[in-house]
């Protein structure tokens, strides 16, 4: 049966081998809060990397005992990327976390050419995972946070990325819509395009195994009314499993809206690299971070 609630994954995790995570610059209470709550319940394993005297202090903190964790003392975050990162390459941990280090040199270490861990000609996404409670299933939508403008390349692979993700969660045959301001296609908007052409890719299996639409509005994504109302008769139509948007501040403000307005949890995880990449904002909730943490490694497994 699919996943339809971010809850189930943690049932799903707790039946599966432990995976490691490791977290970059760990001296940060949110993120170590977010850890402690996968250890106790059992979800994870985790290798702490970064200033060891300020973890101990913050673990004490929250009463967080991390004396059966391995720690890396290691006081610049910037080199604690680079040591953590070395963990994913060397086999040791599964999965890497975003402490307290900035994201521009927490991205740099993954995409070393030399010592990161982003296989040649990859492109890297940001996969955000929605569960709003005015919608009968989760929602996977792409991209909020790496890639500001897509183009027609990049669109496919965050498409992919996208059908991927919703098989680790047992949807079969993944409904995916391809965002637009309207489902006509428009002759001087280029995102218009691409969204046809990726919907006949899917049609033709040039893509993974999915019902891809598009272009398609938001209201016929997520609402059979609309679709019933415009007379669109539609595989994805009103019951999207997936969303692919045609920017960055599309997407991010769609998110920020279900959270913020909507009262929606989320997970987010950064996929094509070698390894899953957990990169939450400072602004995200504790709940957040702790259900990015278990998606990465259920889809690790």
């Amino acid at each position: 049966m699919p996943i339809t609630k971010l809850e189930q994954v943690l049932e799903k995790l707790k039946k599966a081998e432990k995976k490691t995570i490791a977290v970059v610059a760990a001296e940060e209470q949110n993120i170590l809060s977010a850890v402690k709550k996968a250890i106790d319940e059992n979800l994870i394993n985790a290798v702490l990397v970064g200033n060891k005297e300020k973890i101990h202090k913050i673990a004490k903190d929250i009463n967080f005992n991390i004396s059966g964790l391995k720690i890396i003392d290691e006081k610049e975050p910037r080199q604690s990327a680079h040591l953590a990162v070395k963990l994913i390459r060397e086999g040791k941990a599964n999965v890497l976390v975003k402490g307290l280090v900035n994201s521009a040199d927490y991205l740099k270490a993954i995409l070393n050419k030399e010592t990161g861990i982003l296989p040649p000609k990859a492109i890297l996404s940001h996969v955000t995972i929605l569960e709003f409670p005015t919608y009968h299933k989760l929602l996977f939508v792409s991209d909020i946070a790496v890639i500001f403008q897509p183009d027609l390349k990049q669109k496919i692979a965050m498409t992919n990325y996208l059908i991927d993700i919703a098989h680790k969660f047992e949807i079969k045959k993944p409904k995916v819509a391809m965002l637009n301001c309207s489902e006509k296609i428009a002759i001087d908007y280029q995102n218009s395009y691409d969204a046809a052409i990726i919907a006949t890719m899917a049609k033709r299996h040039q893509l993974k195994d999915a019902f891809v639409d598009g272009p398609m509005a938001l209201d016929l994504a997520i609402s059979k009314k609309s679709c019933e109302t415009k007379g669109i008769n539609s595989p994805v139509g009103g019951d999207a499993d997936a969303i692919v948007f045609g920017n960055i501040e599309a997407c991010n403000s769609f998110y920020k809206a279900g959270v913020y307005l909507a009262n929606a949890k989320m997970a987010g995880i950064i996929v094509g690299a070698k390894a899953p990449v957990v990169l939450t904002s400072r602004s995200d909730s504790d709940e957040s971070k702790f259900y990015s943490i278990a998606v990465a490694a259920f889809v690790e497994s």
